[in-house]
């Protein structure tokens, strides 16, 4: 698997999971992946491309 940045603790991680998608109304939106490790730590769930009630987040204009 390709190495990826964790966004929650600012590392890289070789074991990247898809976390959640981020989408703006006007802009590049974001993706977040996290480690194995932080996936643990703070109970994330990984997003299911498959479906289309996953987590989405708005992001908020500045």
């Amino acid at each position: 698997m390709t190495e990826r940045p964790c966004n929650w603790h600012q590392g890289r991680t070789d074991r990247p999971t898809l976390i959640a998608l981020i989408e703006t109304g006007s802009g590049p939106g974001a993706i977040l992946y996290a480690c194995p490790d932080c996936m643990h730590i703070y109970r994330l769930r990984p997003l299911d491309p498959a479906t289309s009630g996953g987590p989405v987040y708005q992001r908020r204009r500045t």
